[in-house]
């Protein structure tokens, strides 16, 4: 399965993350047809553009507040498609002491839980991506630009550390899993 693709000048990869992340959750019990996934995106356009932040978007980005309205908007066509809901934790409580190496245990954990992690990473990318796997290094993402991995050692969540290529937000990375109705 090859991850959607996002044009090189659009600020759409926080949607893509999200449809990424959803493609992620079905599968493999599933593998949504190009017709739902396209239902999902042009939904997500209209609610952009319903809130008259679609320009904004497109041209410098999502923040984490357009994101998560977009989310939140995005909730019931998600079920309506897939069957299932979407919970989100915060992987980390706080930033404060938390090393490289403790941010990669961080998110393994929720990846060997079945959990993707949706992240911005800000530095060198300032790109909304999916960690979707790990290896022993590196961090795999399933990602709309077409980024494979990061190296986890590269990560931070200090904004003030120049030596790392990723800085992540304890805000903005967040873990998703799939919630049947019966566990809502």
């Amino acid at each position: 399965m090859e991850p959607l693709r996002q044009g090189e000048l659009d600020g759409l990869c926080g949607l893509y993350a999200i449809l990424n992340t959803v493609r992620l959750l079905a599968y493999p019990d599933r593998h949504l047809h190009p017709i739902q996934t396209r239902k999902l995106f042009k939904r997500g356009i209209e609610v952009l553009a319903d809130r008259q932040e679609l320009k904004i978007a497109l041209a410098e980005g999502m923040q984490s507040g357009m994101w998560e309205m977009l989310c939140q908007a995005l909730s019931f066509e998600i079920h309506s498609i897939t069957g299932f809901r979407l919970r989100r934790r915060s992987v980390f409580a706080s930033k404060i002491g938390v090393t490289p190496s403790g941010i990669a245990k961080a998110i393994r954990y929720h990846l060997d839980h079945g959990r993707p992690v949706l992240a911005v990473l800000g530095g060198k990318y300032n790109h909304w991506t999916v960690i979707a796997g790990y290896s022993r290094h590196r961090l795999h993402l399933f990602d709309s630009y077409g980024y494979c991995w990061i190296n986890a050692r590269s990560l931070t969540l200090d904004e003030h550390l120049t030596n790392r290529a990723h800085l992540l937000n304890v805000d903005t990375t967040i873990a998703v899993e799939r919630v049947a109705d019966e566990e809502n």
